[in-house]
């Protein structure tokens, strides 16, 4: 999961670096089905880990009834003294040895659910973690793929009232020249005033 999340930030920044260039309409699809995809990688995950642990439940069990259980009741039967009558006190027998088998089977049967709820719990806080990454992201890039469009439809307009082609590049080229002529020109102008104030 923090692989997929590093994966996602490193395409949020790719994006944010090439988002001044273009970005298709086509990305805002790609991420969403990125992200149903990382939906079904993380619902596979939960049925992982609880088939994981399905699977050491029934490995309790089975050491409770070959491994454990006859080990107790042998040695059960060495602590009965001779004079008892096994099969006539069997009822008797089992009551107290049901209550010590069941509190074993729980017991361990409890450790497993207790981890399982830990691992769960883990990767459905990573999951939240990665979501709300997702829908920062989704949200940036639908909101990019919008400014394109609507600078696309706008541009279209204009030339369509105007009969003229509009190079948006050229526009800016020369109004960052021109800002960058009036900055020069303002610190002429700074250095005039800071050599005035200096004669006086």
């Amino acid at each position: 999961m923090k692989l997929l999340i590093k994966s996602i930030l490193t395409v949020a920044i790719f994006i944010g670096v090439v988002s001044c260039a273009s970005i298709p309409a086509s990305t805002a699809t790609l991420s969403q089905e990125v992200i149903a995809e990382a939906d079904a990688m993380h619902k596979l995950n939960i049925a992982l880990v609880n088939q994981l642990f399905d699977e050491r439940k029934q490995k309790v069990n089975d050491f409770i009834n070959n491994e454990y259980i006859p080990t107790f009741v042998k040695n059960f039967e060495a602590k009965i003294p001779a004079n008892v009558d096994v099969k006539a006190q069997l009822p008797n027998i089992l009551k107290s040895v049901m209550p010590v088998i069941s509190r074993k089977r729980d017991s361990l049967q409890n450790l497993l659910d207790v981890q399982r709820n830990d691992m769960v719990n883990s990767l459905n806080a990573s999951y939240s973690n990665y979501q709300r990454a997702t829908s920062t992201l989704q949200n940036l890039i639908t909101s990019a793929v919008k400014l394109k469009q609507s600078e696309a439809n706008t541009l279209a307009q204009i030339q369509s009232l105007t009969n003229t082609n509009i190079n948006v590049g050229e526009i800016q080229s020369h109004l960052d020249n021109l800002l960058v002529k009036t900055g020069n020109g303002f610190n002429k102008l700074l250095n005039v005033k800071s050599a005035i104030n200096g004669n006086n």
